[in-house]
């Protein structure tokens, strides 16, 4: 199957279909498997199975994207339906994001920040939109 063009998925001009238990047979989302094991897996390789870091994933692709297949050539009138009963198909999730939003998140050490902004330098060129990496500085942590 070709990929589709994202000017068909840019616009978010409907709200969010939420019946997710009548649509059978979603398939598993490949943004949080391969982006966050690719960051997590150097995290690790860099700090160690007792590394000091917390990440979490932001955003998850919630948003079943559907296709009503038409049938194209000869007969094809008398092969598809046309938009009677036209639900579609599904063929993958997405996620809606809006620009300048967070996709990852990490809380670690002060001294390891270059070794997270390295992670998810790798994990970002698994994402298709154009992606920074913004380091934030936290508040200490007190302790009583």
């Amino acid at each position: 199957m070709s990929d589709k063009p994202a000017s068909m998925y840019r616009a978010i001009d409907k709200p969010s279909y939420t019946r997710r238990e009548y649509i059978t047979g979603i398939p598993g989302s490949k943004v949080a498997q391969y982006n966050r094991l690719s960051a997590n897996r150097r995290m690790l390789k860099e700090l160690g199975e007792e590394g000091d870091y917390k990440m979490i994933l932001r955003k998850f692709p919630h948003q079943v994207i559907r296709e009503n297949k038409q049938a194209t050539g000869a007969g094809a009138d008398r092969v598809s339906d046309g938009m009677r009963q036209a639900f579609g198909k599904i063929v993958g999730t997405a996620a809606r994001i809006q620009q300048g939003e967070r996709l990852f998140t990490v809380w670690c050490n002060p001294e390891d920040a270059h070794i997270a902004k390295d992670a998810f330098r790798r994990a970002y060129n698994k994402i298709s939109p154009p992606c920074t990496v913004r380091v934030e500085r936290g508040e200490k942590l007190l302790v009583a």
